[in-house]
């Protein structure tokens, strides 16, 4: 998701750099001038308030690199909710009056094939979500809609059910064709395509305990229509590692504890740096449980550790449906 401003994008880019550091300790001080300096970087920051939230970043759930039988399809619905109050610029909190909260809904459809021994599945995600704005951004308001849906393919390079081990590679690509209105300061859709490249490894450790690794980059296309102004939003490689360790009670219920470190993907507007690389670290907890033999639920909780540059979760949930055909 997009979050733009139509007013002041390229004065924004040439002073949030040199304005960011004062506004910090202005904050702390009640006084007109800094009221007046706090309502102006409050403008001059709204281009660097682009994000992505809907798929800010590539998100996975422990046991996603598990190998299905071959003619498997799987049916999911993901909901989630995330909060947001904290706004830091080059590590410094700017505010924890920026209030920006998220509802989301994605729904997931899975097929696997064999070929030639070799395992794959093709994927299709249609997200669905809900913006709203508050505090000293209140103004922008609120937003919902289609988010721009996702075709994927992953392709298993090794697989020992046994022992609980795989390896697989997966590409995703980002259709722009989610809900966009450059002169909206709050969108659902990014008009951009995307692209991510993204590797798994599951390692099981006896009888009941797995780990999962994974990485990924992901790569932008160009945003020609970034603001009422038509300017153009470049963006850099974005990296993100997670890790899981899953606990298996029985064959139907787990737990697991997750960490996830992403950087890169700093952003360039009409040729100007942001400086705005996002170096986020998070960590989530939850459990499964399969209600049926063929209907799991997944509930994990989550917050940011830090943030170098953007918003801060304060806290997101995050449930999951699945169901095999």
């Amino acid at each position: 998701m997009n979050i733009i401003t139509t007013a002041h994008a390229l004065r924004a880019a040439n002073t949030l750099k040199s304005s960011s550091a004062a506004s910090v300790g202005c904050l702390r001080k009640n006084n007109t001038h800094c009221r007046i300096m706090h309502a102006f970087q409050l403008a001059t920051l709204m281009l660097g308030l682009q994000l992505s939230i809907v798929c800010h970043a590539l998100d996975v759930d422990p046991g996603d690199y598990t190998p299905m039988p071959d003619g498997t399809q799987l049916g999911l619905l993901y909901l989630q909710h995330a909060e947001r109050h904290d706004y830091y610029v080059r590590g410094n909190q700017l505010s924890d009056k920026y209030n920006l909260y998220s509802d989301v809904s994605i729904l997931r459809g899975v097929s696997y094939q064999a070929f030639a021994g070799v395992l794959t599945n093709i994927q299709l995600l249609l997200p669905f979500g809900h913006l709203s704005a508050g505090g000293d951004i209140k103004g922008m308001g609120s937003e919902s809609g289609m988010g721009d849906p996702i075709l994927a393919n992953a392709v298993w390079i090794h697989q020992d059910p046994s022992t609980n081990r795989a390896l697989a590679v997966t590409q995703y690509l980002f259709l722009p064709v989610g809900d966009y209105n450059k002169n909206k300061e709050l969108n659902i859709g990014e008009n951009r395509w995307k692209y991510v490249l993204q590797g798994g490894y599951m390692h099981g450790i006896g009888s009941r305990v797995i780990l999962d690794f994974v990485a990924d980059v992901t790569f932008f296309g160009d945003n020609d229509r970034y603001s009422s102004r038509d300017l153009t939003l470049k963006q850099d490689p974005q990296y993100q590692m997670q890790g899981f360790i899953r606990y298996m009670f029985s064959e139907r219920a787990a737990m697991h504890v997750g960490y996830s470190r992403l950087w890169g993907g700093q952003r360039k507007v009409d040729g100007t740096e942001l400086e705005d690389e996002s170096r986020q670290a998070k960590i989530v907890l939850g459990g499964s449980y399969f209600v049926t033999p063929k209907t799991q639920l997944l509930a994990t909780l989550g917050r940011d550790l830090s943030v170098e540059n953007g918003f801060k979760e304060e806290s997101r949930v995050n449930l999951r449906l699945l169901y095999v055909f």
